[in-house]
């Protein structure tokens, strides 16, 4: 009877035993199992964005500041984004929009008249001084499509003399929540010292375009008013245009800087936009600014159209996350 007791505690502590091993040996495999490719920290589209976005930037030699946002989802990729730079031309976009809510407070009217005159000419591009060769009626709708699709210098300074002077444009647009977009001076007085241009940051300009896009600054009428004359723009079609696929919407607004005294080469090379994604994938909302860059005019413009695509080809793989 001795003997069968000794069997069954025998049996019972090999069976003990042989569990306990089990469970040491299943807990040892799962502690050295490679962890599963979901669970790996992958860089995400904004992370990798970015670092793509750096290395294009440290090409310019010069200060690149950069913002895109995705408009639908708000993802945002801010390079330098803060930093006030010149904007030249690029001020005529915040500008429109001061114009149009003034419209929308019945202060001025779309089919208001404007005398335009031969010495109110200010210096641009050939075929724009032409507009202007014999004194013109021209209505307020026609100066802010000039102004944007042509960027004519002489609609401009019109529309800034229509809104009440560069710094109401300044005070329209603290209200509207811009507080680094800083408007201060007319093309025809800073053409006539190259001093003291208009500023502002890369990321107030892309705020500026989602809100844009979004509806929440601008009536329908309006909207759609201001995103036409941005997309027939016939300036800087090399810059953020230039790499995008072939019939890409692109609603643009540029501007360029003159030629450095030494180098002669632009001293300024921006351009800001409404990208439109493929297959429904949403909008960009994109502002590059270039200052003091070395590189000759073809060559910023190169850099800009990469950053571009760049962008466009980031966000059009897959939606963000």
């Amino acid at each position: 009877m001795r003997s069968k007791s000794i069997c069954i505690l025998l049996l019972f502590s090999t069976f003990a035993s042989g569990c306990a091993k089990a469970t040491s040996t299943a807990e040892t495999n799962k502690s050295t199992e490679s962890p599963s490719p979901v669970s790996q920290s992958q860089p995400s589209v904004d992370q990798e964005l970015e670092r793509r976005l750096k290395i294009i930037c440290d090409r310019a030699q010069g200060t690149v500041g950069l913002s895109v946002v995705h408009i639908e989802s708000g993802k945002t990729v801010s390079i330098n984004g803060n930093t006030q730079l010149p904007l030249y031309s690029v001020f005529k976009l915040p500008l429109a929009i001061a114009v149009l809510k003034d419209v929308e407070e019945n202060r001025l009217w779309l089919d208001q008249k404007v005398r335009v005159t031969p010495p109110e000419t200010v210096q641009g591009t050939p075929a724009n001084a032409a507009l202007w060769k014999k004194p013109v009626d021209a209505s307020v709708e026609q100066l802010i499509d000039y102004a944007i699709s042509r960027s004519d210098n002489t609609s401009a300074d019109k529309l800034v003399q229509l809104a009440g002077g560069p710094l109401k444009v300044t005070e329209r647009m603290r209200s509207l929540g811009f507080q680094n977009l800083d408007i201060h001076i007319t093309s025809g007085e800073f053409f006539k010292t190259r001093q003291n241009p208009n500023t502002g940051s890369a990321d107030d300009l892309a705020k500026l375009l989602v809100q844009l896009q979004q509806g929440k600054l601008l009536q329908p009428a309006h909207q759609n008013l201001l995103l036409g004359s941005m997309q027939r723009g016939t300036i800087g079609l090399h810059r953020l245009r230039g790499d995008l696929p072939r019939g890409t919407v692109v609603a643009d607004k540029t501007g360029s800087g003159e030629p450095d005294a030494v180098t002669r080469v632009a001293k300024v090379t921006n351009d800001v936009a409404i990208i439109t994604l493929p297959s429904g994938r949403g909008h960009l909302a994109m502002a590059v600014l270039v200052n003091g860059s070395k590189l000759p005019d073809a060559a910023q413009e190169k850099l800009i159209a990469e950053l571009a695509r760049a962008a466009y080809d980031a966000y059009s793989k897959e939606l963000p996350k």
